[in-house]
């Protein structure tokens, strides 16, 4: 954050104002004007040239952002009811994406793996831009984006520059969202006949652009999108905790714009992994003076808080630092300050006890669309032995006084093994962090932006051994503990909706997944060419395919139509309860087969059959199972049966059913180890879905 440490570099901006006048101002001072999204223009230009583009008259805001990125199946078709989507029930066709665009937005992908290419081993591919690769090739960089390189077509398989991350992340999210099943036929993804076009982001960049290289990535996306003349959802399973947690900073801004420019733009993303985690902290200020203590975990500590301008003026904070090893005494602090006192100025404090350095405070307040925020990153002076391995001695107290109101975020946020009332009086006047609002910030808190929570979608699965990896802990349909909550800082729901996101199997790298076949079998899946991963990656998607499903039925639907339709359309159970919207479920579980046929029916036909038990034992098996069901509850209904079908919907054997209630034997026969769809339909719609796995 120091100006001293800043050299005159190219910096990607983005800025409100006159787009006309921001342009040619952006050129003559030596610029590149990218795009415009809205009356909002991606530029960049010289870091030593921002003040004479500030100077414009014509310029409202310049943003830059140095918030980093952080990476933030077959049982999912089930759970999500995507089957019933891709094997047509009572719809006009089948819809497996055919026809419409699935972006993907991470680390990489393994392009090689059989379930991103077709049936004749063609790449799926149409478009692959490495924002990684350092390349002063012009010709070969997407424009006008002047950074990357990009790949289409057969160029996809001539280098291995645009590999995935050595741990799979973005091949496992496309898998997921898009991956075609033909590796094994076992782990489908949600639109297997879907284009793909691949951004891999850079999350190590030294110049912290990471949401600037977003924004441009979703509009490369978009804009190849309308060269296929197809419509596109994009999944971004990457976010920042940190922001001011409303969707009004200008990248969530300008994301919106690009959403809301034409019709078939969807953006869907992951709502984070931070849902136990204390790292939102907040109070409302009086003349008492609060504190919080923040502990090193790195080289440095950092906290930001953000409020309303009426809550946020009269608020005056301080830091400063406390030895604890010898009982709790304040060593020293810097004066008050409220938010106005040098806004938008960089300061730099240092700390002293006595003699000795006791470390440097470096503070910047900012004020933007009616909000302020302040942030403060502190260094520790290794003077005074404050490094990360005796953190036991010192803790930096974070201060308020005054009036007001805050929401603060911090990884270094102090919240256990605390001092008593009777040894420390003081620490009445602590506050705690908590867990709520731990949702993702930025775009992640737009309307316009799907934003995805995480439920567990199984407990067991065949692991790379042939045998069964099981984890009778996880109960299956809960929401996972990981997944991060809102509401967004402004009072709204998020997430919107929830997926299954935990114990998730789909593509890894081949290398590794031979590694991990190697040391954790248990992780890998049967056939070694899929994993298990968690997080609410892996959720997000999940609804990124189901649009994607929604838009090849429906491709001129806005935005706003198909997050209507997903909301609308989602399912309540005995998990989620029936008050909703809240701030963990957000409208519920998502419902793929309501929300393409349409809630009136998809949803009521599901609570009416809500009842109906239907169940194999023992599963897996081995040469038979048995197969119990219960129709008792349906008063009514012309015809029922039982099919069984591979995962890509091929029949395999029908059996009509005579009574309400019963048990049938099931074998085998010449079936092949594996996994297959086990539905009971009622009058031809599917009521339950049952996994079947025969080893």
């Amino acid at each position: 954050m120091s100006q001293a440490r800043q050299t005159d570099h190219e910096v990607a901006v983005f800025i409100k104002g006159d787009v006309n006048a921001i342009r040619s101002l952006t050129e003559s001072l030596g610029g590149v004007f990218k795009y415009s999204a809205g009356d909002i223009s991606a530029i960049r230009i010289p870091l030593s040239k921002i003040p004479q583009l500030a100077a414009s008259g014509q310029v409202q805001r310049i943003e830059n952002n140095d918030l980093n990125l952080q990476p933030m199946n077959n049982q999912m078709l089930v759970n999500n009811h995507v089957l019933e989507v891709q094997q047509g029930f009572n719809l006009p066709q089948d819809y497996t994406g055919a026809g419409v665009v699935v972006g993907i937005i991470d680390e990489g992908i393994d392009y090689t793996h059989p379930d991103f290419r077709d049936e004749y081993g063609r790449t799926r591919i149409k478009y692959l831009w490495d924002q990684a690769i350092i390349n002063y090739d012009t010709g070969t960089q997407a424009q006008p984006y002047g950074y990357g390189k990009e790949y289409v077509g057969n160029q996809i398989d001539t280098s291995t520059q645009h590999y995935d991350s050595p741990f799979s992340h973005g091949s496992h999210v496309a898998g997921i969202a898009c991956g075609s099943g033909l590796a094994l036929n076992n782990y489908k993804g949600v639109a297997p006949n879907a284009d793909i076009i691949i951004v891999k982001m850079n999350l190590n960049r030294p110049d912290n652009e990471f949401l600037s290289s977003l924004v441009d990535a979703i509009k490369y996306i978009f804009d190849r999108a309308d060269d296929l003349g197809e419509p596109a959802v994009i999944n971004v399973s990457l976010g920042t905790y940190f922001g001011s947690h409303d969707g009004k900073d200008i990248q969530a801004q300008a994301i919106d714009n690009l959403i809301n420019a034409k019709p078939g733009r969807v953006v869907v993303c992951s709502a984070g992994n931070a849902g136990s985690a204390p790292l939102h902290l907040t109070n409302t200020v009086t003349s008492d003076t609060n504190f919080t203590w923040l502990q090193m975990s790195s080289q440095s500590i950092y906290i930001q808080a953000w409020g309303d301008s009426a809550d946020f003026e009269n608020i005056q904070f301080s830091l400063g630092i406390d030895r604890v090893n010898h009982g709790y005494t304040l060593l020293n602090s810097l004066p008050f300050h409220n938010v106005l006192n040098n806004l938008g100025v960089l300061t730099s404090d240092t700390l002293y006890q006595g003699p000795n350095q006791l470390g440097v405070i470096q503070g910047l307040s900012q004020y933007w669309n009616g909000n302020y925020s302040v942030e403060f990153l502190i260094y520790p002076d290794s003077v005074t032995n404050i490094t990360p391995t005796d953190t036991s001695r010192y803790l930096w107290r974070f201060m308020t006084t005054g009036s007001g109101h805050y929401d603060g975020w911090s990884y270094d946020m102090v919240f256990d093994n605390l001092p008593d009332s009777v040894s420390y009086p003081q620490i009445l006047k602590y506050k705690k962090p908590d867990t709520d609002q731990t949702i993702v910030s930025s775009f992640t808190c737009s309307d316009k932006v799907i934003t995805v929570g995480s439920y567990i979608n199984r407990n067991f699965y065949t692991n790379a051994n042939y045998a069964i990896t099981r984890d009778t802990n996880l109960v299956v349909g809960a929401l996972s503990g990981f997944s991060s909550h809102g509401p967004t800082r402004d009072g709204r729901i998020k997430p919107d909706i929830t997926a299954t996101g935990e114990w998730l199997i789909s593509c890894g790298t081949q290398s590794e997944l031979n590694l991990l076949a190697a040391i954790e079998p248990e992780k890998v899946a049967a056939g070694k060419k899929h994993k298990r991963s968690s997080g609410t990656s892996m959720s997000s998607p999940v609804v990124a395919g189901i649009a994607a499903l929604y838009l090849q039925k429906n491709p001129t639907a806005r935005w706003d139509e198909v997050k209507n339709a997903i909301i609308n359309c989602a399912d309540k159970d005995a998990f989620t309860g029936n008050n909703l919207p809240d701030n963990r479920w957000g409208y519920g579980k998502i419902n793929a087969y309501g929300m393409v046929k349409g809630c009136t029916v998809g949803i009521d036909e599901l609570d009416h059959y809500a009842n109906v038990d239907f169940g194999t034992f023992p599963n897996p098996f081995e040469n038979s199972t048995t197969l119990h069901y219960d129709l008792s509850s349906i008063e009514n209904f012309h015809s029922a049966e039982i099919v069984v079908s591979d995962l890509v919907g091929s029949e395999m054997k029908k059996i009509k059913l005579k009574d309400k209630v019963n048990t049938l034997d099931l074998s085998r026969g010449n079936w092949a180890p594996g996994m297959y769809n086990c539905s009971l339909l009622i009058d031809g719609n599917p009521v339950k879905i049952n996994k079947l796995i025969i080893l």
